[in-house]
């Protein structure tokens, strides 16, 4: 016990779900998971508490691979396209992101997405390595602002925008736009931009849903200060040094 304090104590320490989101294993909240498996080793020795501390000397495992932070972060913008699963592996052997990536002659199998997107929602997902920024931008505390374009079967009543802006009730969860605007075009195809400042599960979806409106197509064009704008669907390109910058501004860098 008494040298778990003195590890602590030691100049250059760092909170393990940290330094294991800096080794490139997801979002510090998905190293707490990993910790809590009990896969997670500090000098041999199982960890067993997540507030666990990790010195400069130390040698970390992770089902018995030895890990380190990562010496190159990247960041990256992709087109999703329709029918993609944002996931490692999936049970149902749907084509997932990472196999759509393999295809295109891009490996990602060291990043990290941010956020999801559903297997019918199309457009911008951000991947990187870097677990702080990933933790930053996925933060509810943090209210990150999404933009997306939805089309809906039929006009969307003033009542009902109302209700969007101000919330619904689905599943237990009050959820709620930040925005919504009618976009140009054909009268017809009722388009609509509806802005997020939060991350729930098929929010978009649910939120319509509740108001017996069917959405015909849904993508996400703007996320946080990054914008899809003409990018070709099923392209990555890499964040711009300004984006990038943009983005560790919108979360909370060096934060805890």
């Amino acid at each position: 016990m008494e040298k778990k304090q003195e590890q602590i104590k030691e100049p250059g320490a760092l909170r393990l779900n940290r330094f294991l989101a800096q080794c490139g294993l997801g979002a510090r909240r998905k190293c707490d998971e990993l910790i809590e498996s009990g896969h997670v080793f500090i000098n041999g020795e199982k960890v067993k508490q997540l507030g666990s501390k990790v010195s400069p000397t130390d040698k970390v495992e992770y089902r018995g691979t030895v890990v380190k932070p990562l010496q190159r972060l990247e960041y990256w913008a992709y087109f999703k396209p329709r029918g993609v699963m944002v996931t490692k592996t999936d049970p149902e052997g749907r084509p997932t992101l990472y196999q759509a990536l393999a295809k295109s002659g891009f490996s990602a199998d060291h990043l990290n997405y941010i956020g999801r997107l559903d297997y019918l929602t199309d457009g911008l997902l951000l991947l990187t390595n870097d677990g702080s920024l990933i933790h930053a931008l996925t933060h509810p505390r943090y209210q990150i602002k999404k933009v997306y374009d939805v089309q809906i079967n039929r006009l969307l009543h003033e009542e009902d925008r109302g209700k969007l802006l101000s919330g619904i009730t689905s599943e237990g969860q009050l959820l709620r736009a930040g925005a919504v605007k009618r976009t140009g075009g054909d009268v017809a195809r009722f388009w609509y931009e509806v802005t997020l400042y939060e991350g729930k599960n098929r929010q978009l979806r649910r939120m319509f849903e509740a108001l017996t409106y069917q959405i015909l197509h849904l993508r996400r064009t703007i996320f946080a200060s990054v914008k899809l704008g003409d990018q070709v669907e099923g392209t990555v390109r890499p964040l711009t040094e300004r984006e990038i910058a943009a983005l560790k501004a919108a979360g909370f860098p060096g934060k805890k």
